[in-house]
């Protein structure tokens, strides 16, 4: 195109050649153009190179993040997982712990029982009757006395071929055969209204019983084994209009709010036929 591109062309040509001849012939060129390389061929490769390797590092970082960002999602969902797991564990170490502690007090009250889970605290629609999940299939009979860690609880007046229904001490039509611990006198414990108490109906005005006595069953009738704890006095009041004295009784159990009951064995109220 012009004069000086034509003798540039010219000027390369023959340095082209006379350094094609010349390394052919001395050794010392290639020294010479290990130089160049070093100082002149390496730096422009290397900086030709940056803006590639730049964005390469950028993609990596970039691919490492959002791999990091799964990886840290995951964990999330691990730790949760592990976390509902030790939830888990934990109540199943509380539970059995719990139901440890029942067997072991059942023990002092019986030498055979069976503890059972309350499946319904609503089991009958008049009546403070609650549902266990154990019925003919495991032996349970009908007047089969129901009791907690620390008292008696109730009977089983119902059952089932795999679940039965208990009638509680707290239920208002249900009386209780009883005695007061400390002198030996028999009494009739009945349930209330309010379910955290027992009532004594028409208790004698010059009975001997005080607030803080010990009521337990007295094992008349025949219903309940003899010397089951129920609860202590909390309340007398004589009513000398009606000639009765009125007293309150708490029970040693939360009767209507258990999860847990047992179930007793060694002891069977009799029927009719029997009697």
């Amino acid at each position: 195109k012009s004069t000086a591109d034509f003798y540039t062309l010219i000027f390369l040509f023959f340095l082209s050649i006379g350094t094609i001849v010349l390394d052919y012939k001395y050794n010392q060129i290639t020294y010479i153009r290990a130089v160049i390389n070093d100082l002149v061929v390496y730096p422009i490769d290397r900086l030709s190179n940056l803006p590639r390797a730049f964005i390469n590092e950028l993609i990596e970082e970039s691919s490492s993040i959002k791999n990091l960002e799964l990886e840290v999602e995951i964990l999330e969902k691990e730790n949760m997982y592990l976390k509902i797991q030790l939830q888990e564990l934990n109540s199943l170490r509380d539970e059995n712990t719990r139901l440890r502690k029942i067997s072991k007090a059942s023990n002092i009250t019986s030498k055979k029982q069976t503890i059972v889970k309350v499946i319904s605290n609503t089991a009958s629609p008049n009546k403070r009757v609650v549902s266990i999940d154990k019925g003919e299939k495991y032996g349970v009979y009908i007047g089969q006395n129901v009791i907690g860690v620390n008292g008696l609880v109730g009977q089983v007046i119902e059952t089932a071929f795999v679940s039965s229904k208990v009638i509680l001490i707290t239920e208002p039509t249900h009386n209780t055969p009883a005695v007061i611990d400390r002198t030996g006198t028999n009494i009739l414990v009945t349930g209330h209204a309010n379910d955290e108490k027992l009532v004594v109906p028409y208790a004698e005005i010059g009975i001997d019983i005080m607030i803080g006595d010990v009521i337990s069953t007295s094992g008349l009738a025949n219903r309940f084994k003899a010397k089951i704890p129920i609860g202590t006095v909390t309340k007398k009041t004589s009513n000398r209009d009606k000639d009765f004295s009125e007293i309150e009784i708490k029970p040693f159990e939360k009767v209507g709010r258990m999860s847990e009951l047992i179930l007793i064995w060694d002891y069977k109220p009799k029927d009719k036929d029997d009697e």
